[in-house]
């Protein structure tokens, strides 16, 4: 049994534990101030067990245990379904690659992902329906105070940003990627966590519906694929299910009910305060547009998920450091022309010193181009003899909070969304490309920038012969081809009829035009639109971004290749710029005039080469695990930064054939990292890359064919890693 899963197990058998983590007593309800004291108290225990263990945790062990406890105390059935999360979020993790201690992170996380039901009442978690907007942001709001606790508590700061970003959209259409001081990329534990948390409930029966099959969660989630979930992260799920999930859950069901737990009264009055710290922070989550606690000491306690927005820091640059007046820069408003970077006033440690609450409105400066009006309350958290214990300092936007509700987003789906495909429309795909032409001159052209414009050829024969009906699903099925062969970020909308556009950011041309290859093919070979006579093909036009775009001037360009695309023939790939012909050729099409790879060791012929990758190797992970999938590649066995594969199979004979199915090679891939020193510029810099090695299984007619299958994989290997 791995580390991981005796850690997570021990910490969910809880029958016999007697001991509280942190003996407290309820406060009065309404008393914010002891309530929050009571936080950092718990804060200090955890800060103390994390000093004393010799290990690295990913939560200090008697923390969650407190937690679970809590957890079942309040419902079984929450941990239950933690318990079933975790299991298949860490079956996913194997597979895209990583090590046992992110996946030990992904599995904890997983069982506390719901954490912040133990605040919800009932009649809102065992509601026999779905909920409503209101309902749904209710529950998103403590949610999001668990996530604050946890905080407290010095969950690892991995933790902290999947559970964080849970409920945050895939959003392949670039919806949500406009918001001040949010990361483009959704990490991959929360796409993880997001795919396997709705597997699991759907596949679990409710008051007001049936436990869905495997088969009908897997169409459910292709359906919401590009939007609410990573395709990628679907299909490993596909994946894991057929290798080991249908007998995991074919078995005797082992999440089964236990009997409630004996609890003390010493560990009731632990859920009480937990139950009072959660509310006090859901209130905050509700009231303000962001907050953050500190101890006496000035050391961050917790940092809201509004403060990014408020400040420009992330909570991982922020906690287990002390307040620095610098990190939320107030001014008062009649001061907002202060050029200077040190506030007027430092409030927290006047608090702190005096003990009295403080309240006024300020000027707080986001960034050089943005500036908040915003009421400011300061209040100190006291003990028993009065002193400051801690403060905690609360933002409201002179506006209005600007919270953001379920209502709001989904109206804002609507408007930035294209309704048939679910990808962005044309508003929506100018608005990003705005922006990213802004980033692109902001960095003077340092940062790459491409974009690739596709149109469906023949489209108005495909609407006349099949009907409109097969022309829509033409569409929504090269929408989502699109979605399922990109994976580095890009953005996919649809810009007018049959015509889509690719935005990919730190892309150069030739990379640009490998990938616009790789998306002709997939689309060639597809059966786009689920009728056997239709024979869908497309052709690409290629342009990268150059100083003084806009974004007209670069879509025009783009669109005057896939003019030139369609004039030669349709179904082929024209590119700006007639230097970079003859190179990206080379790397699209295999030639055979270069040197060989082979070499023979102990009398076994060897194939060995490496694919440079401008991703880093999690990505790369997933990049490559789409690749075993398309070209059918059985995985042999995998360890960390290792996989074993084989490709085709050996017949009685075991004499090679004529076809790659019958040409079969065991294939080791090692994911590496080295600095390398540029030959230009002579710095230093780190390198991601993958080495491979190819071996023959049974019996070759010659070293040349063995070199001629090996050089196709390398090739459609690298077409999917897209290398730099």
């Amino acid at each position: 049994m791995s580390s991981e899963r005796r850690f997570v197990n021990s910490a969910i058998d809880t029958s016999e534990t007697t001991t509280t983590f942190c003996p407290l007593v309820p406060a009065v309800p309404t008393d914010t101030s002891t309530v929050m004291t009571h936080l950092l108290t718990l804060s200090e225990q955890a800060r103390q067990e994390q000093a004393a263990c010799a290990e690295s945790t990913v939560i200090p062990r008697n923390a969650l245990m407190m937690l679970l406890r809590t957890m079942k105390l309040r419902d079984p059935s929450i941990v239950l379904h933690g318990q079933r999360i975790a299991t298949i979020s860490s079956g996913l993790a194997q597979l895209l690659g990583w090590d046992d201690a992110q996946r030990r992170t992904l599995e904890v996380a997983a069982l506390l992902h719901d954490l912040g039901k133990i605040g919800v009442p009932e009649h809102i978690i065992r509601k026999p329906g779905k909920l409503s907007s209101e309902e749904y942001d209710y529950v998103n709001h403590h949610h999001q105070a668990a996530v604050c606790l946890l905080q407290a508590l010095r969950a690892d700061p991995g933790l902290i940003s999947t559970l964080t970003l849970l409920h945050r959209n895939f959003d392949a259409a670039g919806v949500e990627k406009d918001e001040p001081n949010i990361d483009a990329e959704l990490p991959l534990g929360s796409r993880i966590l997001a795919v396997a948390d709705a597997y699991g409930s759907l596949s679990s029966p409710k008051a007001y519906r049936r436990g869905m099959t495997h088969e009908e969660v897997i169409r459910v989630l292709h359906d919401h694929t590009g939007t609410r979930y990573d395709g990628n992260v679907v299909r490993t799920l596909e994946r894991w299910y057929a290798n080991d999930g249908h007998e995991l859950f074919s078995r005797t069901d082992p999440f089964t009910e236990e009997p409630p737990p004996v609890v003390s009264s010493e560990q009731r009055n632990e859920v009480v305060v937990l139950t009072q710290i959660l509310q006090v922070l859901y209130q905050f989550q509700m009231l303000y547009d962001g907050y953050f606690i500190t101890n006496a000491a000035g050391d961050y306690c917790v940092w809201s998920d509004g403060m990014p927005g408020l400040s420009g820091l992330q909570v991982d640059s922020v906690l287990k450091r002390r307040w620095n007046a610098s990190d939320v820069r107030l001014s008062s408003i009649t001061q907002t022309d202060r050029t200077d970077d040190q506030p007027t006033e430092e409030i927290v440690p006047q608090v702190l010193r005096n003990g009295r609450s403080q309240f006024g409105s300020r000027v707080c400066t986001v960034s050089n181009s943005q500036q908040l009006s915003v009421d400011v309350h300061t209040m100190p958290l006291q003990g028993p003899q009065k002193p400051a214990v801690g403060v905690v300092q609360l933002f409201r936007c002179k506006g209005g909070v600007r919270k953001r509700s379920r209502v709001y987003v989904e109206l804002k789906l609507a408007a930035t969304r294209d309704a048939l495909t679910g990808v962005a429309n044309r508003g929506q795909l100018e608005t990003q490309l705005r922006h990213m032409i802004d980033d692109f001159h902001n960095h003077e052209g340092a940062r790459q920038l491409s974009v690739v414009f596709l149109d469906v050829d023949r489209f108005k024969s495909i609407n006349d012969t099949f009907g409109h009906k097969a022309g829509d699903q033409v569409l929504v099925d090269l929408t989502r081809l699109l979605q399922n062969e990109t994976y580095s970020g890009e953005i996919i909308g649809r810009y007018g009829g049959e015509e889509f556009i690719v935005l990919c950011p730190d892309t150069d041309l030739n990379a640009a035009v490998r990938r616009a290859e790789r998306l002709r093919l997939a689309i060639q070979k597809s059966s786009v639109g689920g009728i056997s006579r239709l024979n869908v093909t497309s052709s690409f036009g290629v342009a990268t971004a150059r100083l003084g775009d806009s974004v007209q001037t670069f879509l025009e360009r783009a669109d005057v290749c896939l003019f030139q695309a369609k004039e030669g023939g349709r179904n082929r790939t024209c590119w700006e710029g007639e230097e970079v012909d003859e190179t990206v050729t080379k790397e699209i099409i295999p030639t055979d005039d270069g040197a060989s790879k082979m070499t023979l060791v102990d009398g076994v012929l060897l194939y060995t080469d490496s694919i440079d990758v401008s991703t880093s190797l999690e990505l790369t992970a997933i990049k490559l695990n789409a690749f075993l999938t398309a070209a059918g590649i059985d995985v042999k066995s995998q360890q960390q930064g290792y996989l074993r594969l084989q490709s085709g199979r050996c017949g009685l004979t075991r004499k090679w054939g004529t076809t790659p199915d019958r040409q079969p090679v065991t294939i080791e891939v090692h994911f590496e990292t080295q600095r390398r020193t540029d030959p230009k510029t002579g710095t230093q810099k780190t390198i991601h890359y993958v080495s491979v090695t190819m071996q023959p299984i049974g019996r070759i007619p010659s070293p040349e064919m063995f070199d001629a299958r090996c050089t196709r994989l390398i090739h459609e290997m690298r077409a999917y890693l897209l290398s730099s």
